[in-house]
């Protein structure tokens, strides 16, 4: 056998299996659902003030009333998937938030609206916190970071093919069909999650030595130890920095999700056909960010093997939120030249992604298995339930002064505020040394 065989051979037999990636592509999916359905209310806003008489501060009212529903519906989302398992509540969750979305279809007066953006909320709130704990089931901590990053993408990536796709909707079948059409797919991928999606230990895919690598856990003085009580998460710094540096990603994302369209409209009176695609561009380009967060916070963290990984990624993530201050600012400048203002905004969305993904892939390394999802949905709630005020805010100051500089200033603030916790808050993993401890990977 030639040397060259024999090293393809060995390649092959290195080569712990591709079955996890398969998984993390049903988490991007649904993932880009879940944004596309958020996005769908600035899609059909325009249409809507038309139709309806609604005002821009009713649109960010809604928003905001989805936002601080999800906020709340964290704590008991991120508590049942540790309970009850990561399977059962996603697909529940996924199925539920689609017909949420469908029900937008049938409404007519403001509460109508109201009533169907509480209850999308309510389901969608438990699909980040379960991402992450799926994540941390099928990956091993060298590859978390990047998992992370892929479907976290997922909220940039929906938002970027939801203008173009949703604009056609709208232009072929009416705005409310476009709803009901979006949750038809959402029950689709939910019915295709739960027949296909099994824990690492129970998919047939997945090889021995798969589960081995899945299962590794590398060489951690500093890693978490221990049960700690779903309470007692509150009275940790770790915590509380993570919640903090959240709501630089929230609020940024709701500006944008909830008023980006009805800003390009505004500024640069772009018409419908043209602002599904320049509201695509940088959501894509937050995607992108996403992506390349992840990859590149697990290459730091191996090139750095001095530092314990938690260290590595409170410096990236304090970095990224500097970044996203900077071109939060610069985003908000009515320039009058289109292209600057845009990539402008596609930079704020890229450092938005990347802040995101390193801040969706921290809960693994700061409590064991079985809190993964309680501390990832603490994080969310904190975020979400500061950042709804972002929506809200950005409708009556843009209504009061016809400008959008003064909301992306405040998202500066927010985002230096982000790096500096981080930075100060986030030292080390929680390490429990007394009481029960976890003594295996909890399966769904």
């Amino acid at each position: 056998m030639s040397s060259k065989t024999e090293a393809t051979v060995s390649r092959r037999v290195a080569s712990p299996g591709r079955a996890r990636w398969w998984i993390l592509g049903w988490l991007l999916a649904a993932m880009m659902i879940n944004y596309m359905d958020r996005s769908s209310l600035s899609i059909a806003a325009p249409h809507m003030i038309d139709e309806l008489g609604l005002t821009a501060a009713d649109i960010g009212l809604l928003g905001t009333a989805f936002s601080l529903t999800y906020a709340f519906f964290q704590l008991p989302g991120g508590w049942l998937t540790d309970r009850l398992g990561a399977k059962p509540v996603y697909v529940m969750a996924l199925g539920l938030w689609s017909i949420a979305t469908a029900l937008m279809a049938f409404g007519h007066h403001m509460w109508h609206f109201m009533v169907s953006r509480v209850l999308l909320g309510v389901f969608e709130a438990p699909v980040s916190p379960t991402s992450a704990k799926i994540v941390a089931e099928w990956f091993p901590p060298r590859e978390r970071g990047a998992a992370v990053g892929v479907y976290d993408s997922g909220s940039k990536w929906g938002p970027a093919v939801a203008p173009p796709i949703l604009t056609f909707l709208i232009m072929g079948f009416g705005w409310r069909a476009m709803f009901v059409i979006l949750g038809v797919l959402g029950v689709i991928v939910a019915v295709g999650f739960w027949v296909f999606y099994r824990s690492p230990e129970h998919d047939r895919r997945v090889s021995a030595a798969e589960l081995e690598h899945i299962r590794a856990r590398e060489e951690d003085d500093n890693a978490p130890t221990g049960h700690i009580p779903w309470l007692k998460l509150f009275t940790k710094p770790q915590t509380w920095a993570m919640v903090l540096g959240f709501v630089a990603v929230v609020w940024t994302l709701n500006i944008f999700v909830t008023f980006l369209p009805l800003m390009l409209n505004d500024i640069y009176s772009v018409a419908d056909a043209a602002l599904g695609w320049y509201t695509a561009i940088p959501f894509a380009v937050g995607g992108i960010g996403g992506i390349l967060g992840g990859w590149f916070t697990t290459k730091y963290s191996r090139m750095r093997d001095q530092l314990a990984p938690l260290v590595c990624k409170r410096q990236i993530a304090a970095i990224y939120g500097g970044a996203l201050a900077v071109c939060s600012v610069l985003a908000g400048v009515t320039t009058g030249h289109f292209v600057l203002q845009l990539s402008a905004m596609s930079l704020a969305l890229f450092f938005c992604g990347a802040l995101s993904a390193v801040g969706w892939s921290i809960p693994a390394d700061v409590v064991t298995g079985s809190r993964v999802a309680s501390l990832g949905s603490i994080q969310n709630f904190g975020g979400y339930f500061a950042g709804s005020l972002s929506p809200w805010l950005t409708g009556v100051l843009v209504t009061t002064t016809d400008s959008y500089l003064v909301p992306f200033l405040l998202g500066a603030v927010v985002a230096v505020i982000a790096g500096i916790a981080y930075l100060l808050l986030l030292r080390a993993p929680i390490r429990v040394t007394s009481g029960p401890t976890e003594t295996g990977n909890p399966t769904s």
